[in-house]
């Protein structure tokens, strides 16, 4: 018998970054545990994180380069090495960019996956491309961008209470208990202590059954009742008016623009009784201090996105809990530690090439207006560049209408790691049709398994788990919004097969194209480049066992930074007003009017569709395939209220057609209450263990939910181009009986 051994690790099956125990039997992980002695964390781990090494030793998973042989999605492979992968790919991203341009070269990546997350960006930035897409415009960002434009950083609405000081907690289309767990628990004190909770949710989730105050909006409305509620405390004098005068600009414009949003109109258009707002309001204003967290159901409404974030950050400011203790802690980024743009090398880009980034014509912030935010930023950061690149990737919509139509000019060649957007990205058709396109001249992908995207593509690179990483974080990857923040920790294992992490690929994909000085031999090396300001090293920051924080991440020999400013805005101060929206021609104040889909839906399309509600074993696209999930969850499910279901005569249990002006899908009806009468809420959903038929690859076009969402421009977010998932007019309809899903192979 092999004796076991524990290692020290920290966790990235998402982006709570918990301490785990890695248990070893000789080089094979055997089991994970929680680790007692991390002090995030303190012994927690989730079900998907207890499972990480199930998806890890997965039998399908990826283990080989491959090659394509044949057309595109015809299921035969050839095997190769790396160094023929890699030649090959580098020959023809040279090809391609001396034809058409650096520009031609886009790179996509999804959510947390790993330390070395986003780390293509690097490359891009010194390659000369400004398309690199992330999934910033439906993952936080709008509300982030929102609190920006406000009061000159974000993300605030992640801020941590203080028990036995925070009274007052809103968790706002936010369902910690399945997406932050580690929140869910500091919030579950703070109640016991005495804070209040109000919940603001479509959804009848185990949030909103303990809260004080629950309340129910039709899903999309959610700028609306922020503008009621800051109506609510102006028009009864809830907030302080020296404050005001002090630190704020734009509030006579603000009480203006709430006037046309009082709590008995906005009840018409949210479904809220207008007592409820006020009460909420009320609840807020009275106990201070309180934090608003909120959550991706606001930033995943499409056109409203950013304007409902505005509208949220300036009630978090009116109501007296901004950069107090206990409430909102503006933290900014780390000032020694090198994150966010320096990190990934965003002044190597020429700016004749960053203004050609996809989307930046059309959205201001992603094309010239980012140096304006940036430039506003760097006053009371530090001088500091770049600190909001993550939002300001390029827009993915646009993308695929690039590659399809060569319009504004031809994209021909495309990589993508950790991304399934053939699953995970609005209007699946549009997705499909730009990736299986003659003009994507090279598609390389690289993942952890064949799925419905990279079974489409020309090659197929195996991607180390993360379980085979080092791990470093500023805060989330190398986005550093927390402050004086860092953590590491050494690989659990070492990569197995022909497994390489997204470091070791871009660093070997680099050096065929002109960038071997620019990527260090180990991404332990760059991190150690990354923490030396700071006079730290990675090594012994993992040692720590846990982040090290404020002084200890921070240069004791440098002198403090005193700002010049007391916020990252134009002004100096809060903005009600943003001069930075003025300038790009939008609505300066923050407003709400639905997305542009329901103008035309009328009645046929009586219902909100509503997608994407977290469960806490599975995160975006690898934890849905673990056994575990698959065996509690084996098929997509629509909820929907008993009388909608009466209405439409559909039983429990049926297969239903579900319609929007996008496309259509069938799921299992799920009857139940937990949705109101006029929203349903549908699963996303492939079937990882179906096969790849080239007419549905994986079941996707038959019952994923994002057939029937939204990446058209007059669907998307004015400022950047946030995509339309929650908030759809639809209908559903009852199936033939007999009728079924796809069955998986």
């Amino acid at each position: 018998m092999i004796a076991e051994r524990t290692r020290p690790a920290v966790c990235t099956a998402c982006g709570q970054q918990c301490g785990i125990l890695v248990r070893l039997a000789g080089d094979r992980v055997v089991a994970l545990d929680g680790d007692p002695e991390h002090p995030s964390s303190r012994g927690f781990i989730c079900p998907k994180g207890a499972a990480a090494h199930e998806l890890h030793y997965d039998p399908a998973r990826v283990h080989e380069p491959l090659k394509r042989l044949g057309p595109r999605g015809g299921g035969r492979w050839q095997t190769i090495s790396w160094e023929q992968a890699l030649d090959e790919i580098a020959a023809r991203i040279a090809e391609l960019a001396a034809r058409h341009g650096r520009e031609t070269l886009a790179y996509g990546y999804g959510t947390l996956h790993g330390a070395d997350w986003s780390i293509g960006e690097r490359f891009m930035n010194l390659f000369g491309s400004p398309n690199g897409v992330g999934q910033d415009k439906i993952c936080y960002a709008p509300a982030g961008l929102g609190e920006a434009l406000t009061y000159g950083f974000g993300p605030t609405f992640y801020t941590y209470p203080v028990p036995g000081v925070t009274r007052c907690l809103t968790l706002w289309g936010m369902r910690p208990s399945a997406s932050m767990p580690l929140l869910w628990m500091q919030i579950e004190q703070a109640r016991h202590a005495g804070a209040k909770l109000v919940v603001i949710d479509p959804l009848a989730t185990r949030e909103a059954k303990r809260a004080d105050l629950w309340l129910r909006p039709r899903p999309g409305t959610d700028g609306a009742l922020a503008l009621a509620m800051i109506e609510v405390l102006i028009s009864r004098g809830h907030y302080d008016p020296a404050f005001v005068a002090a630190r704020t600009e734009g509030f006579e414009a603000l009480r203006d623009r709430v006037a046309d949003f009082p709590p008995a109109r906005v009840a018409g258009i949210t479904g809220v009784p207008a007592a409820d707002i006020v009460a909420a309001a009320e609840m807020i204003a009275a106990n201070r201090p309180g934090i608003i967290h909120a959550g991706n159901g606001v930033c995943q409404s499409g056109s409203p996105a950013t304007q409902t974030g505005r509208a949220i950050a300036c009630l978090v400011a009116l109501s007296g809990n901004l950069d107090v203790p206990g409430g909102h802690a503006i933290a900014g980024p780390p000032r020694d530690v090198i994150a966010n743009g320096a990190a990934i090398a965003v002044g190597a880009l020429d700016p004749v090439q960053r203004a050609k980034r996809l989307g930046g014509d059309r959205y201001p912030f992603i094309g010239a207006g980012h140096a304006d935010v940036d430039a506003a930023l760097a006053r009371r950061w530090y001088g500091q560049q770049g600190v909001l690149a993550w939002m300001a990737t390029a827009h993915e919509p646009t993308l695929w209408r690039a590659i399809e139509h060569r319009d504004p000019y031809p994209v021909t060649a495309l990589i993508l790691q950790h991304h399934n957007p053939v699953g995970a990205s609005p209007d699946l058709g549009a997705v499909r049709r730009a990736l299986l396109s003659p003009n994507l001249e090279l598609f390389v992908s690289h993942d952890l398994f064949l799925n419905a995207t990279s079974s489409l593509a020309d090659y197929v690179l195996p991607a180390a788990h993360w379980l085979e990483k080092p791990f470093f974080s500023t805060a989330f990857g190398v986005l550093g919004f927390a402050g004086d923040y860092a953590e590491a920790a050494q690989a659990p294992i070492a990569p197995e097969e022909a497994h390489r992490s997204d470091y070791d690929l871009w660093r070997d994909l680099g050096a065929r194209l002109g960038q071997e000085r620019d990527w260090p031999a180990r991404a332990e090396e760059f991190w150690n480049d990354c923490l030396a300001p700071a006079g730290l090293t990675f090594d012994g920051l993992a040692a720590r066992r846990g982040p090290a924080v404020g002084e200890a991440a921070r240069d004791p020999h440098r002198p403090p930074d005193v700002p010049t400013v007391g916020y990252g805005t134009p002004s100096g101060c809060i903005e009600f007003r943003s001069r930075l929206m003025e300038s790009w021609g939008l609505d300066p104040l923050p407003g709400w009017s639905p997305p542009a889909l329901f103008a035309g839906a009328g009645a046929d399309f009586p219902l909100v569709l509503t997608t994407g509600g977290r469960r806490l074993e599975g995160f975006h696209q690898h934890a849905p395939q673990q056994s575990p999930y698959r065996r509690r969850y084996p098929e997509p499910c629509v909820s929907l209220h008993p009388e909608t279901a009466r209405a439409a005569g559909i039983a429990d249990g049926a297969w239903i057609a579900i319609e929007t002006p996008i496309g259509a899908v069938r799921q299992r009806a799920l009857v139940t209450d937990a949705v109101g009468p006029d929203v349903i809420h549908a699963d996303r959903w492939w079937y990882p263990e179906g096969g790849c038929a080239p007419d549905d690859p994986y079941g996707v076009l038959a019952v994923n939910i994002n057939v029937c969402t939204d990446g058209a421009d007059a669907s998307c977010d004015p400022v950047f181009g946030a995509w339309l998932l929650r908030g759809v007019p639809c209908r559903v309809r009852a199936l033939p009986a007999g009728a079924a899903g796809p069955r998986p192979a």
